[in-house]
Protein backbone atom coordinates (compact mmCIF):
# COMPACT_ATOMS: atom_id res chain seq x y z
CA UNK A 1 0.00 0.00 0.00
CA UNK A 2 2.87 2.52 0.80
CA UNK A 3 6.37 2.06 -0.66
CA UNK A 4 8.41 5.48 -1.07
CA UNK A 5 9.87 6.27 -3.95
CA UNK A 6 13.51 5.40 -3.00
CA UNK A 7 12.58 2.23 -1.75
CA UNK A 8 13.41 2.20 2.01
CA UNK A 9 10.41 2.09 3.62
CA UNK A 10 7.23 -0.19 3.10
CA UNK A 11 3.50 -0.19 4.53
CA UNK A 12 1.69 -3.36 4.05
CA UNK A 13 -1.77 -3.74 3.08
CA UNK A 14 -2.38 -5.18 6.48
CA UNK A 15 -0.71 -2.49 8.16
CA UNK A 16 -2.85 0.09 7.00
CA UNK A 17 -5.83 -2.35 7.28
CA UNK A 18 -4.99 -1.74 10.98
CA UNK A 19 -5.97 1.62 11.44
CA UNK A 20 -9.53 0.58 10.22
CA UNK A 21 -12.11 1.47 13.15
CA UNK A 22 -11.91 -1.57 16.05
CA UNK A 23 -9.14 -1.76 15.28
CA UNK A 24 -4.74 -0.94 17.31
CA UNK A 25 -2.45 0.25 14.72
CA UNK A 26 0.90 -0.91 14.31
CA UNK A 27 3.73 0.20 14.89
CA UNK A 28 4.81 0.39 11.19
CA UNK A 29 2.15 2.75 11.20
CA UNK A 30 3.40 4.78 13.58
CA UNK A 31 6.80 5.07 12.23
CA UNK A 32 5.69 6.51 8.84
CA UNK A 33 4.18 8.80 10.67
CA UNK A 34 6.69 9.94 11.88
CA UNK A 35 8.36 9.80 8.97
CA UNK A 36 5.74 12.42 7.47
CA UNK A 37 6.42 14.95 10.68
CA UNK A 38 10.26 14.89 9.62
CA UNK A 39 9.51 15.83 6.38
CA UNK A 40 7.30 18.33 7.20
CA UNK A 41 9.98 20.11 9.41
CA UNK A 42 13.29 19.77 6.81
CA UNK A 43 10.31 21.74 4.45
CA UNK A 44 11.05 24.68 7.24
CA UNK A 45 14.68 24.49 6.32
CA UNK A 46 15.43 23.26 10.26
CA UNK A 47 14.46 20.96 12.92
CA UNK A 48 12.85 22.17 15.74
CA UNK A 49 11.53 18.64 16.38
CA UNK A 50 12.53 15.22 15.21
CA UNK A 51 10.77 12.07 15.77
CA UNK A 52 12.01 8.06 16.10
CA UNK A 53 10.57 4.87 15.41
CA UNK A 54 9.32 2.82 17.86
CA UNK A 55 12.08 0.47 17.54
CA UNK A 56 14.44 2.70 18.93
CA UNK A 57 12.64 2.34 22.34
CA UNK A 58 12.00 -1.16 22.51
CA UNK A 59 15.85 -1.79 21.85
CA UNK A 60 16.21 -0.15 24.65
CA UNK A 61 14.87 -2.50 26.99
CA UNK A 62 15.93 -5.23 28.87
CA UNK A 63 17.00 -8.70 27.46
CA UNK A 64 15.08 -10.94 29.62
CA UNK A 65 17.77 -13.39 29.90
CA UNK A 66 21.03 -11.30 30.46
CA UNK A 67 19.21 -8.20 32.05
CA UNK A 68 21.54 -5.91 29.88
CA UNK A 69 20.09 -3.79 27.06
CA UNK A 70 19.00 -5.46 23.84
CA UNK A 71 21.60 -2.51 22.00
CA UNK A 72 24.27 -1.26 23.50
CA UNK A 73 25.06 2.41 23.65
CA UNK A 74 27.74 2.37 20.74
CA UNK A 75 24.97 0.36 18.37
CA UNK A 76 21.99 2.63 19.26
CA UNK A 77 23.91 5.44 17.95
CA UNK A 78 24.73 4.33 15.08
CA UNK A 79 21.51 3.19 14.34
CA UNK A 80 20.26 6.92 14.89
CA UNK A 81 22.94 7.90 12.69
CA UNK A 82 21.76 6.18 10.16
CA UNK A 83 17.93 6.61 10.93
CA UNK A 84 18.87 10.72 10.64
CA UNK A 85 21.30 10.70 7.64
CA UNK A 86 20.11 8.22 5.20
CA UNK A 87 17.12 10.44 4.30
CA UNK A 88 17.74 12.47 1.52
CA UNK A 89 15.52 15.29 2.52
CA UNK A 90 17.25 15.15 6.23
CA UNK A 91 21.08 15.93 4.88
CA UNK A 92 22.68 19.76 5.02
CA UNK A 93 20.36 20.25 7.78
CA UNK A 94 20.70 21.34 11.66
CA UNK A 95 19.70 19.41 14.48
CA UNK A 96 21.40 21.80 16.80
CA UNK A 97 18.03 23.42 17.12
CA UNK A 98 16.03 20.55 17.47
CA UNK A 99 14.20 20.86 21.41
CA UNK A 100 11.63 17.87 21.31
CA UNK A 101 13.08 14.82 20.64
CA UNK A 102 9.82 12.28 20.47
CA UNK A 103 10.46 8.53 21.15
CA UNK A 104 7.36 6.16 20.55
CA UNK A 105 7.27 3.18 22.87
CA UNK A 106 4.91 -0.01 23.04
CA UNK A 107 4.55 -1.92 26.21
CA UNK A 108 2.18 -4.97 26.62
CA UNK A 109 0.22 -3.52 23.31
CA UNK A 110 -0.18 -0.08 24.74
CA UNK A 111 1.77 3.07 23.10
CA UNK A 112 2.80 5.66 25.18
CA UNK A 113 5.04 8.71 23.87
CA UNK A 114 8.13 9.57 25.80
CA UNK A 115 9.70 13.13 24.85
CA UNK A 116 12.69 14.72 25.66
CA UNK A 117 12.08 18.65 25.76
CA UNK A 118 15.23 20.56 26.36
CA UNK A 119 14.02 24.08 26.08
CA UNK A 120 11.34 23.45 28.89
CA UNK A 121 14.54 20.75 30.50
CA UNK A 122 12.02 18.16 31.09
CA UNK A 123 11.43 14.26 30.34
CA UNK A 124 7.76 14.09 29.33
CA UNK A 125 5.63 10.81 29.32
CA UNK A 126 2.23 11.65 27.18
CA UNK A 127 0.38 7.89 28.21
CA UNK A 128 -3.16 8.40 27.45
CA UNK A 129 -4.03 5.82 29.75
CA UNK A 130 -2.61 8.00 32.36
CA UNK A 131 -0.97 4.50 34.17
CA UNK A 132 -1.25 5.16 38.06
CA UNK A 133 1.85 2.53 38.49
CA UNK A 134 3.98 4.39 36.24
CA UNK A 135 6.48 4.22 38.34
CA UNK A 136 6.64 0.14 38.30
CA UNK A 137 5.53 0.08 35.04
CA UNK A 138 7.51 2.37 32.70
CA UNK A 139 9.88 4.81 34.63
CA UNK A 140 13.07 2.40 34.38
CA UNK A 141 12.21 1.81 30.63
CA UNK A 142 11.64 5.73 29.97
CA UNK A 143 14.87 6.24 32.23
CA UNK A 144 17.28 4.24 29.85
CA UNK A 145 15.60 5.65 26.59
CA UNK A 146 16.27 9.71 27.94
CA UNK A 147 20.12 8.23 29.17
CA UNK A 148 20.55 7.06 25.83
CA UNK A 149 19.18 10.22 23.98
CA UNK A 150 21.45 12.18 26.72
CA UNK A 151 24.47 10.44 25.64
CA UNK A 152 23.60 10.61 21.88
CA UNK A 153 22.98 14.43 21.93
CA UNK A 154 26.15 14.62 24.47
CA UNK A 155 28.23 13.14 21.26
CA UNK A 156 26.57 15.19 18.89
CA UNK A 157 25.97 18.67 20.16
CA UNK A 158 29.27 18.98 22.43
CA UNK A 159 28.99 22.97 21.59
CA UNK A 160 25.44 23.14 22.99
CA UNK A 161 25.19 23.83 26.70
CA UNK A 162 22.25 21.47 28.24
CA UNK A 163 21.72 21.29 32.02
CA UNK A 164 20.55 17.65 32.18
CA UNK A 165 21.17 17.72 35.76
CA UNK A 166 18.17 20.24 36.46
CA UNK A 167 15.26 18.31 34.41
CA UNK A 168 12.42 16.96 35.88
CA UNK A 169 10.00 13.93 35.10
CA UNK A 170 6.55 15.41 33.49
CA UNK A 171 3.46 13.54 32.65
CA UNK A 172 0.56 14.04 30.80
CA UNK A 173 -2.77 14.60 33.04
CA UNK A 174 -5.79 16.12 31.21
CA UNK A 175 -6.08 13.29 28.24
CA UNK A 176 -7.86 10.17 28.51
CA UNK A 177 -8.94 7.91 26.14
CA UNK A 178 -12.23 6.42 26.27
CA UNK A 179 -11.55 2.90 25.15
CA UNK A 180 -8.49 0.32 25.03
CA UNK A 181 -7.46 0.46 21.59
CA UNK A 182 -7.21 4.05 20.54
CA UNK A 183 -3.26 4.31 22.28
CA UNK A 184 -1.73 4.34 18.78
CA UNK A 185 -3.68 7.29 17.65
CA UNK A 186 -2.85 9.47 20.82
CA UNK A 187 0.96 8.78 20.14
CA UNK A 188 -0.03 9.98 16.79
CA UNK A 189 -1.81 13.43 18.23
CA UNK A 190 1.32 13.62 20.26
CA UNK A 191 3.44 13.77 17.05
CA UNK A 192 1.16 16.23 15.59
CA UNK A 193 0.36 18.77 18.08
CA UNK A 194 2.48 18.27 21.10
CA UNK A 195 5.26 21.15 21.62
CA UNK A 196 5.58 21.01 25.48
CA UNK A 197 2.30 22.23 26.34
CA UNK A 198 -1.26 21.54 26.21
CA UNK A 199 -3.41 23.14 23.81
CA UNK A 200 -7.35 22.37 22.22
CA UNK A 201 -5.95 20.39 19.74
CA UNK A 202 -5.14 17.67 22.09
CA UNK A 203 -7.43 18.01 24.63
CA UNK A 204 -11.41 19.02 22.85
CA UNK A 205 -13.75 16.31 22.13
CA UNK A 206 -10.70 13.68 22.15
CA UNK A 207 -12.91 10.74 24.30
CA UNK A 208 -15.31 10.91 21.11
CA UNK A 209 -15.13 7.57 19.83
CA UNK A 210 -16.72 9.04 16.47
CA UNK A 211 -14.31 11.72 16.18
CA UNK A 212 -11.32 9.41 16.31
CA UNK A 213 -12.72 7.31 13.91
CA UNK A 214 -13.09 9.98 11.24
CA UNK A 215 -8.91 10.88 12.41
CA UNK A 216 -8.40 6.89 11.62
CA UNK A 217 -10.22 7.45 8.27
CA UNK A 218 -8.60 10.72 7.49
CA UNK A 219 -5.56 8.75 8.43
CA UNK A 220 -5.88 6.16 5.90
CA UNK A 221 -6.55 8.37 3.21
CA UNK A 222 -2.72 10.38 4.17
CA UNK A 223 -0.96 7.08 3.79
CA UNK A 224 -2.11 6.68 0.30
CA UNK A 225 -1.96 10.15 -0.80
CA UNK A 226 1.20 10.93 0.75
CA UNK A 227 3.75 12.30 -2.36
CA UNK A 228 6.50 9.70 -1.61
CA UNK A 229 4.17 6.62 -1.96
CA UNK A 230 5.24 5.01 -5.16
CA UNK A 231 2.27 2.98 -5.13
CA UNK A 232 -0.03 6.58 -5.13
CA UNK A 233 -1.11 6.38 -8.94
CA UNK A 234 -1.74 2.51 -8.85
CA UNK A 235 -3.98 2.36 -5.47
CA UNK A 236 -5.55 5.47 -7.14
CA UNK A 237 -6.49 3.36 -10.57
CA UNK A 238 -8.00 0.60 -8.54
CA UNK A 239 -10.21 2.59 -6.50
CA UNK A 240 -11.15 4.27 -9.40
CA UNK A 241 -12.12 1.06 -11.55
CA UNK A 242 -14.08 -0.17 -8.51
CA UNK A 243 -16.16 2.76 -8.16
CA UNK A 244 -16.89 3.08 -11.79
CA UNK A 245 -17.93 -0.81 -11.53
CA UNK A 246 -20.13 -0.01 -8.36
CA UNK A 247 -21.37 2.50 -9.84
CA UNK A 248 -22.46 0.60 -13.24
CA UNK A 249 -23.68 -2.15 -11.44
CA UNK A 250 -26.00 0.24 -9.70
CA UNK A 251 -27.52 1.55 -12.93
CA UNK A 252 -28.23 -2.09 -14.52
CA UNK A 253 -30.35 -2.47 -10.68
CA UNK A 254 -31.84 0.75 -11.70
CA UNK A 255 -33.08 -0.26 -15.00
CA UNK A 256 -34.93 -3.40 -13.97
Amino acid sequence: MFKRKDGTFMLKRESVQSIDIGCEITSDVIGWYGDVMNRNEAKKGKFTRWFFDTSLAGDCQLDIDSGNPVLSPDDYYDKVDLDITNKEWAKNLSFTECNLWFFPYCNNKHYIMICVNIKAERFEVLDSLRHKDFEKTYKSMAERVVQYAINYMKTQFADRTVRWERFSWFKLEKVTQPDQISCGMYVIRWMRHWEGKYNSALTKDWKRIDLINEERECLMLDIILDEENLERERIMKEATKYCNMKNKKKELKGRK
